[in-house]
């Protein structure tokens, strides 16, 4: 349903490879969450690239804790108007992303998300 492709002028993205109908599960992954102390640490790295955080968390305090997706979400580049989010959901075995389709996408379309963060990657990449 979704691959990891290069993406001029991006680097790797996640292209769709069959129409996607809206609210469609496109990928359930395993994630390591770690304190938001840890994160800036995180975010003075290479990593800090792949590192998420909720929104609602983010909403009530920037330094909040980081979540890193061990799938292909990991790979959604960001825009304003995104076609997809992450729904974390939390069981017995611990935290997942569910990466869902916000609205139909089609074939050979990239699959987009909107970074709560994306206020410090500027910040972060001064220390990468």
């Amino acid at each position: 349903m979704i691959e990891v492709r290069k993406i001029a002028g991006k680097g790797r993205g996640i292209i769709a490879t069959e129409d996607i109908a809206q609210g469609s599960l496109m990928e359930v992954a395993p994630v390591v969450v770690f304190p938001a102390e840890q994160r800036i640490i995180v975010d003075k790295t290479e990593l800090s690239q792949y590192c998420f955080v909720q929104p609602i968390e983010y909403a009530k305090s920037k330094s909040a804790k980081g979540y890193i997706i061990f799938g292909l979400a990991s790979f959604c580049n960001h825009t304003k108007e995104p076609n997809s989010y992450v729904d974390w959901i939390e069981n017995e075995v611990g935290i997942w992303s569910h990466l869902i389709a916000k609205k139909e996408i089609k074939a050979g379309e990239e699959i987009t998300m909107f970074y709560t963060n994306i206020d410090e990657y500027s910040e972060a990449k001064k220390f990468v």
